[in-house]
């Protein structure tokens, strides 16, 4: 069957004022434009679907049957127009968010929230690993977006610099090293408590640390800030993480910094997608309300 969406416009408009002049109007088409299209749909159907009465067009009963489902099927047809159409009002569907750690906790969290709230019939769901496992969930197609706190050189996939953070040396406020600014040979023989392998907050911490000659011993590794927080509250020795993370106990008093000569550890976040995959809609209106809410910059392409 060659029938087309356009021909049951026609028809449908044609339904709803009973004139062929007046549809040709609504749809921005001339009469005879319109009178071919009900000729050639009645002619693939092998039916008549109007009775003339008067100067008007009339259903008949084959006509009244087609109606609804004519209806049903162009208003299928708008929401796939809407759903595919980047610079649509409408945003509808789920969208699948990979991030590593740091990033889903403490950004994505609140943005998908505040994203949901605009948008009511959209869901973004993120899911939280470290970045390696972001990296994996994205070169797989198991989501669409992944942001992430470490580097990526696979070549699969396209990578963005996304926003910018800093990592903070932290300790208990009892340890002789609190608030203070101390030169690399102080924290030479400290122990430390740091993230996983895999995690892009240790790799750029360890990173940072061997270009000055520091090589930090790992006494525990934990996979969750949690957890590398209460440590740390324990006395077990230093910490590394985000200021992100530590924000609610530095304003407790419950860890205090250490500003280690020389150390730069502000970093930068990825926005990484498949080279293979197309952007859908709904992500793009994610990424762009992302630059807002958190007022980020555009970064060059990595």
């Amino acid at each position: 069957m060659k029938m087309t969406l356009r021909q049951l416009e026609v028809f449908e408009a044609i339904a709803r004022s009973g004139q062929v002049s007046k549809a040709a109007q609504w749809l921005g088409m001339t009469g005879p434009a319109a009178s071919m299209a009900l000729a050639e749909l009645e002619k693939q159907l092998s039916v008549r679907l109007f009775e003339r009465v008067g100067n008007r067009l009339r259903l008949n009963a084959q006509g009244a049957q087609l109606l609804p489902l004519a209806t049903e099927l162009l208003a299928q047809a708008s929401k796939v127009e809407a759903l595919f159409n980047a610079s649509g009002a409408v945003l509808a569907g789920e969208l699948k968010v990979g991030a590593s750690t740091t990033i889903g906790n403490f950004l994505l969290a609140k943005a998908a929230v505040a994203f949901g709230q605009q948008h009511l019939d959209a869901l973004v769901d993120v899911s939280i690993h470290n970045t390696s496992a972001v990296i994996e969930q994205v070169a797989n197609f198991e989501v669409e977006l992944g942001f992430i706190e470490g580097h990526c050189v696979d070549r699969r996939l396209d990578v963005r610099a996304w926003h910018q953070d800093h990592l903070c040396v932290f300790c208990h406020p009892a340890h002789p090293l609190a608030g203070r600014k101390v030169s690399v040979d102080e924290v030479r023989q400290q122990y430390w408590v740091l993230r996983e392998e895999g995690s892009g907050t240790r790799e750029h911490f360890v990173n940072a640390a061997h270009a000055l000659g520091l090589h930090p011993e790992a006494r525990f590794c934990f996979s969750t800030a949690d957890a590398i927080k209460l440590a740390v509250k324990q006395g077990a020795g230093l910490g590394v993480l985000s200021e992100l993370a530590l924000e609610r106990e530095l304003a407790r008093r419950e860890l205090a910094l250490i500003e280690v000569t020389g150390l730069s550890i502000t970093r930068p976040f990825f926005l990484i997608r498949h080279k293979s995959r197309q952007s859908t809609a709904l992500a793009n209106a994610f990424v762009q309300f992302c630059q807002n809410f958190f007022n980020i910059q555009e970064r060059p392409v990595v």
